[in-house]
């Protein structure tokens, strides 16, 4: 499995049926989990390494690996469970069963079980469900021995299902002070890229969408933390001599659910880094992507810089479906022109650049930031009166008209929730509906190279 396809992986231990027992079992399980991997020496690869750090903060609570008793586990009828946390640890590896190593770890449970030939023989097929094998899976969920987890396993199996689908890739490209970092945190409604005016990294950030909502950030930079902070997500590695930045995480709302990558290349136009533009440049050339979302800044409209870019991305784009993101909508509303004569310009001016009828979705990212992230963890005093703000601007001049009658998407319910209202009228809640729509094959028009 490729490496970016394990950070698709949500961390089914947070739903895990052993998190309900005492301490004493918890740790004993984290301690035989982690006795099998060393049976086979797989303890010592980074991904597992990190998954340990994870399950043990999960497991022991930050306490040492004592449990009460010999073998409390290994009596609870968890055994069954392993394999496929087993799968999770290794990253998915595809050698993981039928090999020497994997009948070891066969063995040893078998032999410290106390199990039959059968059952040994089903925790090998376990391993093969949990790598994705559906005709296994068919065989696990009709076991008696798993009958009481069946809900866990089903979400088990649809995690790896969701990893073994083709994920539908987007690259994102803007110049510096667009608002693409803010992009992207409203995606995900949590901190995941540094915001900041100046250019902060030259890596392309690999943005992989999880399953469901497991409440944990994974990142590779150099280092990797199953469950990053804040802090590490927002810190540029300079040990990290590769080109990518790796990032796993589930995307709230309306992409909620989704097989995506996002690719988040750096802003082309630093004077102070011009490798930048190179890296771009041979993101956009390499045609890994189905669709491209480019960033404009609404308040900064047809710079030298802009035009430049354009050009590049006219030029390379491909059989690649483009859209124009207009972020910070709100900024040149006024009463002399309203967003439809914003809009109107840049779209002739994209036209004068070579794209044929384009496809513009207006929106403030930051708003629909504040919304995403008032539901979950609450906002600042500061960020709470910028909410406010916003509020009240989008009330007067909503975006919602724009999408439902110029890009034909279907009107939204209306909703006393004001922060539901802020999302819709801020244009992010139609943008998340068009990539999806998009992605499962819907059609815009325009967007074309003439």
């Amino acid at each position: 499995m490729k490496k970016q396809n394990i950070f698709a992986s949500a961390q089914m231990i947070v739903f895990h049926p052993v998190l309900k027992e005492n301490s004493s079992i918890r740790v004993q399980y984290f301690k035989y989990l982690r006795k099998l991997l060393r049976v086979v020496k797989w303890d010592r690869r980074k991904y597992t390494k990190s998954q340990l750090a994870f399950y043990r903060d999960k497991l022991c609570d930050g306490k040492k690996e004592s449990g009460g008793g010999k073998n409390i586990a290994l009596v609870s009828g968890f055994c069954y469970l392993m394999p496929f946390d087993l799968t999770i640890m290794l990253g998915f590896h595809d050698k993981l069963v039928h090999t020497k190593k994997s009948a070891a770890i066969i063995d040893t449970m078998a032999s410290d079980f106390k199990l039959s030939r059968e059952a040994a023989a089903f925790l090998e097929r376990e391993l093969e469900a949990g790598l994705g094998d559906e005709a296994a899976w068919k065989d696990v969920m009709g076991h008696r021995e798993v009958k009481k987890y069946l809900p866990y396993l089903k979400m088990v199996r649809d995690n790896i299902m969701f990893i073994k689908r083709q994920p539908y890739n987007i690259l994102i490209t803007a110049t510096m002070s667009a608002g693409k970092s803010t992009l992207l945190n409203a995606f995900a409604g949590k901190d995941i890229s540094l915001v900041q005016t100046m250019a902060c990294t030259s890596k392309i950030h690999t943005i992989i969408s999880k399953p469901f909502e497991d409440g944990v950030v994974s990142e590779h930079d150099y280092d990797m933390f199953m469950n990053a902070s804040t802090e590490e997500l927002l810190r540029d590695n300079e040990n990290n001599k590769s080109s990518k930045i790796m990032v796993g995480t589930y995307f709230n709302s309306e992409l909620g659910g989704q097989r995506m990558i996002l690719y988040d290349s750096p802003g082309v136009n630093s004077s102070e880094h011009p490798e930048h533009a190179d890296i771009c440049q041979d993101m956009i050339h390499s045609g890994k992507y189905r669709l491209m979302i480019y960033v404009l800044n609404a308040a900064q409209l047809g710079t030298t810089d802009e035009e430049r870019h354009l050009e590049t991305v006219a030029k390379s784009l491909g059989r690649a479906r483009i859209i124009f993101v207009l972020n910070k909508a709100d900024q040149p509303i006024s009463r002399e022109e309203d967003i439809n004569g914003v809009i109107e310009r840049q779209r002739r001016f994209l036209s004068e650049k070579g794209f044929c009828n384009p496809v513009i979705c207006p929106v403030s990212a930051e708003a629909a930031y504040l919304v995403k992230k008032s539901r979950s963890e609450g906002l600042t005093r500061l960020e709470q009166r910028g909410m406010e703000m916003y509020m009240n601007k989008f009330e007067r001049y909503s975006l919602a008209p724009y999408y439902e009658q110029q890009l034909h998407c279907a009107p939204m319910n209306s909703s006393e929730d004001e922060t539901q209202m802020l999302f819709q009228n801020c244009g992010f809640a139609y943008l998340e509906k068009v990539i999806k729509h998009l992605k499962n094959g819907g059609t815009i028009n325009g967007s074309g190279i003439c």
